[in-house]
């Protein structure tokens, strides 16, 4: 396992930082997430375009790109059972902290 973020700027690599979780994009028109437009107004989107419009992500995503949990919140994961340690984004995350600030 040799995982890298693929955030423009980020240098995190599982090997240099294994406290980090590493995720996959989002499976394409499976859930949708709603965001605010240039426009200032509210619409709903497919998640994984929402991730490549928020990362400005420039090239097409592969099966193979990850992201790193640096580029989101606590109050972005939702875990799948008391005992289970697996975290997963939720639908209404802020979806990449470092972005919205």
């Amino acid at each position: 396992m040799n995982h890298y973020c693929c955030v423009p700027r980020c240098s995190s690599w599982i090997k240099r930082d294994p406290q980090l979780t590493f995720h996959i994009f989002p499976e394409q028109e499976k859930h949708h997430v709603s965001l605010v437009n240039k426009f200032g107004q509210k619409e709903r989107i497919d998640r994984r375009r929402a991730w490549i419009l928020k990362l400005r992500i420039g090239s097409p995503v592969s099966k193979f790109m990850k992201v790193c949990s640096f580029h989101f919140a606590e109050e972005d994961y939702f875990y799948r059972s008391k005992d289970s340690k697996k975290a997963e984004d939720t639908e209404n995350s802020s979806i990449f902290k470092f972005m919205n600030s």
